[in-house]
């Protein structure tokens, strides 16, 4: 997996390992989204090498694979922020990761909005060591663990333009001390940063030694899985298929699981896939090479080319960058950019720009290929006649909330939520205090995750101001009955407060424990389809402003739920500042609404 901010150089040193000309490595442009280059190198064990296995013209894979062949995949990251939100179907322990850093910057400098195409989202103000830490977190959150005793991912840092008069470090001892100053002192993240796997890139010389460090790693035992028979077979089946199925029924999977269980049932009642052949699309959806969902409406169908998914929801998260003729109303284009509210029919002609691409591609390739009735729903390679299956694979990985009339993009949303919005919610005289999920490292499309399946929720609509969906890049304002509440996201923490907007409404404490339990739900299911579960810690801002609200900002004033020793007064000193800035906290505040591990003490 080779990630990095975009414009590191991921792309160009990829070629360059592939040994590409200069003028091919001249064309190179920005990845989108994210490319599969599968089997691309063959792991030669007599000369300890790598060999490249691709056409030079196009940059595809040789397919000569003979029994036994060990070949190495390359996965492609774009740099782009938009394009984040997808990788967490592939961040997995089967791989190991490249993190590309261009030594060119300043850890410290500011990256160029047009880069990352960063203006106006939560990434807005990053640094080149901002991404840096990102990426290290991002692997030891999905891949990773805090236990030294279990295998870590295996990081390999490239730093790249290591030119001399272009970098801006003196030498790599001083590069790996600035790297390991991106953490905080007590952290687990520093041991993915060591003199064995810091790699310096000069594109004037040759990759050799570079080339002996991914050999070295691919080589290793780690990688050795023992798997049945014929799930081997259902890979042959997936690359025999999926450039022409792209999603295939599970009842007409050629390969056939035999195990002695009995058949499991669907949710209908009806009899599903049995339990071996279950256990096999897990396997392979973990190892990235299918996408498969055990759910209702899901369970019966299994995306076996998931670089064409990844392709779907890259068109509908292109950024200006890559955008080009769609025939719509900029209207809609201005309301999806800011927003991330997709109409159904911007979604329609987009799927429909890449369907006629394609069609043009084969037409070329086969003078005589021809669509009955013109219509694309003859020929399964096509993105239209796969829309329902799609979104909804989507909405399952949080990455869209599905609509009638349009869709919800959480990663496109750029929208500030409005002070005349805030200073309604100030106002009013029955809201809760603010209850605080606070997280070591928060991957924030977990945020997005949230609202897309509180979006799905029974009984629970998003609430509307002058028309339109109170969502926004970093809130999301929901209405259950007549009870309201405000989701909010920070760099490090998720807020949950409810309030009322009617006159004399009572917010009773059984309502808000009933939200509060079923937030809770939620994110536990959803911390717990990473690798590592995704842990944080309850509390409060120790701080309660008169107006009681959100507060985007808490560092320094998080109070966790077990460092306070309620009284029977229910007054306290503040225990973060007993000194400077002190301050009393009335406990009362934290158990009138919400249910927590332990109550007032009489």
């Amino acid at each position: 997996m080779i990630v990095g901010c975009a414009g590191a150089g991921k792309t160009t040193l990829l070629k360059r390992l592939l040994g590409c000309s200069e003028e091919e490595i001249n064309e190179v442009k920005s990845t989108e989204g994210l490319e599969v280059h599968e089997e691309i190198f063959e792991i030669c064990d007599e000369t300890r090498s790598l060999k490249a296995r691709k056409s030079q013209e196009n940059f595809e894979t040789v397919n000569t694979t003979n029994v036994g062949t060990k070949t190495l995949t390359f996965f492609d990251f774009g740099g782009q922020c938009a394009y984040y939100a997808c990788h967490q179907i592939y961040l997995t322990r089967r791989a190991f990761y490249v993190v590309v850093m261009d030594a060119s910057k300043r850890l410290d400098q500011k990256v160029d909005k047009k880069v990352c195409d960063q203006d106006g989202s939560v990434f807005s103000g990053w640094t080149y060591g901002d991404y840096f830490v990102f990426w290290i977190k991002s692997i030891h959150t999905y891949c990773g663990s805090d236990n030294q005793k279990d295998t870590k991912p295996v990081v390999l840092i490239v730093a790249t333009h290591w030119e001399e008069g272009i970098r801006q470090f003196m030498d790599e001892k001083e590069l790996i001390e600035s790297l390991r100053h991106q953490f905080p002192e007590i952290s687990y993240l520093p041991q993915y940063i060591t003199d064995e796997n810091v790699y310096c890139a000069d594109f004037t010389l040759p990759l050799h030694d570079l080339e002996m460090c991914f050999f070295n790693i691919a080589s290793n035992k780690r990688w050795s899985e023992n798997i049945p028979k014929e799930w081997s077979f259902f890979g042959l089946e997936i690359n025999q298929k999926k450039h022409s199925k792209r999603i295939l029924e599970i009842s007409k999977i050629t390969t056939k699981v035999h195990v002695p269980e009995i058949t499991t049932k669907k949710h209908d009642g009806s009899d599903g896939a049995e339990k071996g052949t279950g256990d096999m699309l897990r396997y392979y959806h973990d190892a990235g090479k299918a996408l498969y969902f055990n759910d209702n409406g899901l369970e019966e169908e299994v995306i076996i080319d998931v670089q064409w998914f990844i392709d779907a929801f890259k068109h509908i998260i292109t950024d200006k960058i890559h955008f080009k003729g769609i025939p719509v109303t900029q209207r809609d284009w201005d309301e999806y950019y800011e927003t991330g509210n997709l109409r159904d029919r911007l979604l329609i002609e987009i799927w429909k720009h890449k369907d006629d691409e394609l069609f043009k591609r084969l037409k070329k390739e086969d003078e005589d290929y021809n669509i009955k009735d013109g219509s694309y729903k003859k020929d399964k390679r096509y993105l239209q006649c796969h829309k329902m299956s799609i979104i909804y694979s989507m909405q399952r990985l949080g990455l869209l909330a599905v609509g009638s009339e349009s869709h919800y993009v959480p990663c496109m949303n750029r929208k500030e939520i409005e002070k005349e919005l805030l200073d309604i919610i100030k106002k009013s005289e029955s809201k809760s205090s603010v209850l605080v999920y606070q997280f070591e490292f928060l991957p924030f499309f977990l945020f997005y995750r949230l609202v897309v399946a509180c979006m799905q929720e029974d009984g629970w609509n998003v609430l509307q101001n002058h028309g339109t969906s109170c969502l926004y890049k970093n809130a999301a304002l929901f209405l259950c009955k007549e009870t309201n509440f405000l989701l909010s996201v920070t760099e490090e923490s998720i807020q949950l407060q409810v309030f009322c907007l009617m006159p004399e409404c009572d917010l009773e404490k059984a309502k808000t424990c009933k939200i509060q339990e079923r937030i809770e739900d939620l994110l536990n299911n959803l911390a717990g389809t990473f690798h590592r579960k995704v842990q944080y810690v309850r509390g409060f801002r120790c701080r309660i402003d008169k107006e009681k609200m959100i507060a985007f900002d808490i560092k320094g004033h998080f109070l966790p739920e077990k460092n306070y020793i309620p009284k029977e007064d229910c007054k306290m000193v503040c225990p973060l500042h007993t000194i400077s800035d002190q301050h009393v906290i009335d406990t009362a505040e934290f158990t009138r609404y919400w249910k927590l591990q332990r109550e007032i003490i009489p």
